[in-house]
């Protein structure tokens, strides 16, 4: 079901750590429009940006989570979903609720890892060009094409990050396990958030997974393509603070 909320900038405080898992390409620039509408008393973010393989996202991710005496709010975003999957199904005791934005449980398509092959050939060959203003479309709303702030994030946070961090998080993330069925077996609650118009994870997908997992509950948002916490970052933020204490 689709569903527009209206924006508000939070007011109660959020006194629960809540750690931010960004995405593929993606720094915390991805998540500071949502984090400027909510009231965090401890925020933790994992640079995932820094690692080289799985194992060292891992240690990243996990490291937050040996931090705090408490369960902790967990949000990942997109290839952030995969990480903050894996480190709740690991440390489940640690959990206070999982929620994943625009993130596909089902794994990889057989387009998608097409895709990663070949992004990681033009890397080799050094012919990896910057993201054609088609490919920007893929990823936001069509109402979103020409949204400077949005836009030039993706662009900046690409610019700064570079080929090496995307080829390295390409391959780190190559083997995708599904795990919609270990997800749906964990006790903590889960939140699954798409936008309206995600090619990655569609509001289809995100259906699935919502049928699949008891433990779940699933919103739609208007006028967002897959960057929707850059695209919606009040309409998330106003989501969130529906569950986060």
């Amino acid at each position: 079901m689709k569903q527009t909320i209206s924006p508000g900038r939070a007011q109660t405080l959020i006194s629960t750590p809540v750690v931010f898992f960004p995405g593929t390409l993606c720094d915390e620039r991805v998540f500071m429009p949502c984090w400027q509408e909510l009231n965090l008393a401890d925020r933790a973010y994992s640079p995932l940006q820094w690692a080289n393989s799985l194992a060292q996202m891992m240690a990243l991710s996990l490291d937050p989570l040996a931090y705090y005496d408490q369960p902790v709010h967990l949000i990942g975003f997109s290839m952030g979903g995969y990480i903050a999957s894996l480190v709740a199904l690991k440390q489940p005791e640690k959990v206070a609720s999982l929620t994943l934005v625009g993130f596909n449980s089902e794994g990889l398509s057989l387009g998608e890892v097409n895709q990663r092959q070949q992004i990681l050939q033009a890397i080799s060959s050094g012919s990896c060009q910057a993201m054609s203003q088609a490919r920007l479309q893929y990823f936001v709303h069509a109402d979103n094409a020409n949204n400077h702030l949005v836009i030039t994030s993706i662009k900046q946070m690409e610019a700064d990050l570079g080929s090496p961090v995307l080829a390295s998080q390409i391959q780190a993330t190559a083997d995708r396990k599904d795990l919609t069925a270990p997800l749906a077996q964990s006790h903590f609650p889960i939140h699954l958030v798409t936008g309206e118009q995600d090619n990655i994870a569609s509001p289809e997908t995100i259906g699935r997974m919502a049928q699949h997992m008891p433990n779940s509950d699933s919103l739609i948002i208007a006028d967002a393509g897959h960057m929707l916490p850059l695209e919606q970052p009040k309409a998330l933020a106003q989501y969130l603070r529906t569950f986060l204490r």
